[in-house]
C-alpha cells in the first residue's frame, strides 16, 4: 500500500480541490444507503468531515444492529491521476481493516444533501455502494429522488438502498439542537448566510427571504406528503397481514371442525356388540 506521506503529497490540489473539500466539511447524517458489511454503524449514523488542508479526516458514529455504540475513523484523500483537471469530488477512503475504497461525490449542494457512490474491487470481489447524506436528520422525498435519479443514470439500482434510523431513537437526540446549531454556524462560515447552491457545482446564488421561506414551506409540504405516503404504505401492510392472519385462522377452524373424535362411537359400537353376544349366549343356555 502506498505510504501515507506520498498520498497526502498527491492530495495537495489547487483552489478547486481545496474549495470543494472545505465546503464539504462538517456534519452529515446518513439518510439512505446500500447495506455495507464494512461499515459497523447501522443506525443513527453521523459522519463528521474535517479538511486538514491535505486530506480529510472522517469520524463516524452510530449504533450497531444490537444498539451498541460504535466509532470509526478514516482518512480520505483526493485522487488526481495525473490529469490536468482532476475531479475534486473523487476521493479514496483509507480505514483500518478495510481495503482502500473510492468515495465519489456525484451530486451535492454542500448545505443540504450529498449523493455518494463507491465501487469496491478487491481480489476479484466487486461490490457497489451508495449513500444519501443530509445536513439534517431527514430530507424531503424530492431531494432523495435527485440522488436516486443520479444513481439510476449510473446503473445503480436505488431499490437496493434502505433508510437509516435517525432522530428521537438515537443517543445524540438530547444534544441534537446543540449539534445543529454548531453545524449551522460552520455552514454559515463556509457558505455564507442562507446561500444554498442551486446545482452540483461550486457556484452559489443569493435568495431573498421570501423565496427562502417559500422553499422551506415547499420542503415541509413534501415532508408531510412523504409521511402520508409512508403511513399509507404501513396501513396497507397491516391490512395485508390482518387478511393473512384471518385466512390462517379460517383454515385452522376448518381443520379443527374436520377433526372429528370417533373414539366414543367406537366404544359405543363395542358395547353394543358385547351386549348382543351376551344375549345370544343366554338364549343358547336356555
Amino acid at each position: 500500500m502506498e505510504a501515507w506521506a506520498d498520498r497526502r503529497e498527491r492530495a495537495k490540489g489547487g483552489e478547486d480541490t481545496l474549495g470543494v473539500c472545505v465546503r464539504y466539511s462538517g456534519l452529515w447524517f446518513d439518510i439512505e444507503s446500500v447495506p455495507n458489511q464494512y461499515q459497523h454503524t447501522k443506525k443513527c449514523v453521523t459522519q463528521n468531515y474535517t479538511w486538514t488542508g491535505e486530506y480529510m479526516n472522517v469520524a463516524t458514529r452510530g449504533l450497531t444492529d444490537e444498539d451498541e455504540k460504535v466509532r470509526q475513523g478514516a482518512v480520505m484523500h483526493v485522487e488526481e491521476y495525473d490529469v490536468e483537471k482532476p475531479d475534486p469530488a473523487y476521493m479514496t477512503v483509507d480505514a483500518a481493516g478495510v481495503p482502500a475504497a473510492p468515495y465519489q461525490i456525484i451530486a451535492t449542494d454542500y448545505r443540504t444533501y450529498s449523493c455518494v457512490y463507491s465501487c469496491l474491487e478487491y481480489f476479484g470481489f466487486r461490490a457497489e455502494f451508495a449513500w444519501v447524506f443530509g445536513r439534517t436528520t431527514t430530507l424531503p422525498p424530492s431531494t432523495i429522488a435527485k440522488c436516486h435519479k443520479k444513481f439510476t443514470s449510473m446503473g445503480v439500482d436505488p431499490k437496493k438502498m434502505f433508510p437509516i434510523v435517525q432522530g428521537a431513537a438515537c443517543p445524540y437526540y438530547e444534544k441534537l439542537d446543540e449539534m445543529m446549531a454548531t453545524s449551522e454556524r460552520q455552514l454559515v462560515a463556509l457558505l455564507g448566510p442562507d446561500l444554498p447552491t442551486t446545482s452540483t457545482t461550486t457556484s452559489t446564488t443569493t435568495t431573498s427571504p421570501v423565496t427562502s421561506k417559500l422553499a422551506r414551506e415547499e420542503d415541509l409540504l413534501e415532508d408531510i406528503q412523504g409521511t402520508v405516503r409512508l403511513e399509507e404504505k404501513i396501513v396497507k401492510e397491516i391490512e395485508t397481514k390482518v387478511e393473512a392472519n384471518q385466512e390462517v385462522n379460517r383454515v385452522a377452524v376448518e381443520e379443527k371442525e374436520g377433526d372429528v373424535d370417533y373414539s366414543s362411537g367406537l366404544r359405543s359400537s363395542a358395547s353394543c356388540l358385547l351386549l348382543s353376544l351376551l344375549c345370544i349366549t343366554v338364549l343358547m343356555l336356555h
